[in-house]
């Protein structure tokens, strides 16, 4: 757990990622879904971030900032794992697998409904890797905003996504909090202003960081 500075006075606005944060870690996730389809432990994970190892994050990145389609990402992911000597059967939807797999969990949503109640604006801010993955129905009774990075082609850590996000809450960055689980992401949240908490599975010590930069009493 970190968190960059706080600024005087209270924080207004929360900025929450997904994956990893609103649902099992990422790690969970990937395991339940290659443990379904027979794949090593971890293997497809780093088939992926070998992808996303170039200028611009590769297909990864492409895909989270909507100029690559959904089923193209799939194809190339199933061409990689084929590569990297796992071939996935051809009547299963790679995709859908992985979406199941990415199960909403943990207190931090109680944390935005609990903030949100005392004023403060909460805002998603996820890389999306298409959109069937999110609980919009639930997502839109917790977060008064919600900014995918497919939608409006940017993605994190570009500068640019992070201020879109403050400026669609009402705020400027030094009025948000953020948090992610990966490091990287919070590290530019905090070069812009913002608190940055690093989420690292453990929701009471998050959820105690940002009560603390929001200025809000733990109940």
């Amino acid at each position: 757990m970190s968190t960059e500075p706080v600024g005087a006075g209270r924080a207004r606005a929360l900025l929450l990622d997904y994956g990893g944060v609103l649902t099992e870690p990422v790690d969970r996730s990937f395991a339940r879904f290659e443990h379904r389809l027979g794949l090593p432990p971890g293997r497809s994970f780093e088939v992926l971030v070998a992808a996303s190892r170039t200028k611009g994050g590769g297909p990864i990145g492409a895909l989270e900032r909507g100029e690559m389609a959904l089923s193209e990402f799939e194809v190339l992911l199933r061409d990689l794992l084929d590569e990297a000597g796992h071939r996935v059967a051809a009547g299963i939807d790679l995709m859908e697998g992985l979406f199941e797999a990415m199960r909403p969990a943990g207190g931090l949503w109680e944390l935005a409904a609990q903030v949100r109640a005392q004023g403060v604006r909460t805002g998603l801010l996820s890389n999306s890797w298409g959109f069937d993955v999110y609980p919009f129905e639930r997502l839109e009774l917790h977060f008064d905003d919600l900014v995918l990075s497919g939608e409006v082609g940017l993605r994190k850590p570009d500068p640019a996504i992070y201020r879109l996000a403050a400026q669609r809450l009402g705020v400027v960055p030094d009025d948000c909090v953020f948090v992610d689980d990966l490091e990287r992401n919070v590290e530019v949240a905090g070069e812009l202003g913002m608190v940055g908490v690093h989420h690292t599975g453990d929701d009471a010590a998050t959820r105690s960081a940002v009560l603390a930069a929001l200025l809000i009493d733990a109940v």
